[in-house]
């Protein structure tokens, strides 16, 4: 009984450490400029996860309704195919050609802000992209 207390010790301490890995990986990566490769090819990966645990969550409340469930088992297998199918794709084009013009644009950048503020900014003010006021002239 002591070697199984152990085994379940070490593989806790294991699950630990791992855990710790991934959060400093999460954190490393997220700090990396929107254009690299790895960081583009990881938030593809990231929404095409999300997407799937997604598809199963509904698929429980699904189960009970008989027309539903027969569209929804045909349906969604076949989207999600193609849903990683192009991840497969786009990540393949990624990382052959990171900085590439035949790349084009990252589907995945940011969005820019385009608040009343930022409309009325005089050219040069940077101050208005962060949500401050524009400064007024005297």
């Amino acid at each position: 009984m002591e070697h199984v207390a152990e085994i379940i010790q070490d593989l806790l301490i294991f699950v630990a450490a791992m855990m710790a890995l991934f959060v400093v990986f999460i954190i490393v990566v997220s700090m990396m400029h929107h254009d690299n490769p790895l960081k583009r090819v990881l938030t593809a990966l990231t929404y095409r996860l999300g997407a799937t645990v997604a598809a199963g969550l509904v698929a429980i409340p699904i189960e009970p309704i008989p027309i539903i469930d027969g569209l929804y088992d045909i349906g969604v297998p076949i989207a999600l195919i193609w849903y990683w199918f192009t991840f497969l794709r786009d990540a393949d084009d990624m990382m052959r050609n990171p900085n590439g013009p035949q790349s084009g644009p990252s589907r995945y950048r940011s969005i820019t802000r385009t608040d009343d503020w930022s409309m009325r900014r005089a050219p040069g003010d940077t101050r208005a992209v962060k949500g401050e006021p524009p400064r007024q002239s005297q």
